[in-house]
């Protein structure tokens, strides 16, 4: 009487969907974890605000596109934005109480963000900004003060 003796080695086929699977798994939660992590246009122009009333010039350099920076490294446009607000800011700064992103239009890797800044002074006012997505970031690629905010004394050289 002959006994058929089992395959004692699994197949390849299970152990290959497993391997599958699990990569299928891997990219998908890296993929997730990167998205929920990157902030939106609306985030940004939310943080570009805030820098703009600290005068936390280091940040708006971070927060904008080159055309911003005017092909200045971050050292220079710093210091070209100390002495130009050199003193008190020309009390332009510490006015925001409030920034609340009221219209937010993404169109692919650009967006324009319309803002509305709730000052100290009991006031409001809207600005408006285009982004641009460079690499994993929205960063301000145009800024529009309106005529109401007390920054707009300043003149044409905001950014």
């Amino acid at each position: 009487m002959a006994v058929l003796a089992a395959d004692p080695s699994p197949t390849i086929v299970p152990i290959l969907l497993l391997l599958v699977f699990t990569l299928a798994m891997s990219t998908w939660v890296v993929v997730a974890v990167a998205k929920a992590g990157a902030p939106n246009p609306g985030d940004t122009a939310v943080a570009y605000e805030h820098a703009w009333d600290r005068l936390d010039f280091s940040t708006l350099w971070n927060l904008s596109g080159p055309n911003l920076r005017d092909g200045r490294t971050r050292d220079q446009f710093v210091r070209d934005k100390v002495a130009a607000y050199r003193g008190d800011g020309h009390g332009l700064s510490g006015l925001v109480r409030a920034v609340h992103p009221q219209q937010v239009d993404v169109n692919g890797p650009v967006a324009r963000v319309v803002a509305r800044l709730e000052l100290h002074s009991g006031d409001s006012v809207v600005d408006e900004m285009l982004l641009e997505r460079i690499g994993p970031a929205w960063h301000v690629t145009a800024y529009h003060i309106s005529s109401g905010d007390p920054r707009s004394r300043i003149g044409s050289d905001e950014n």
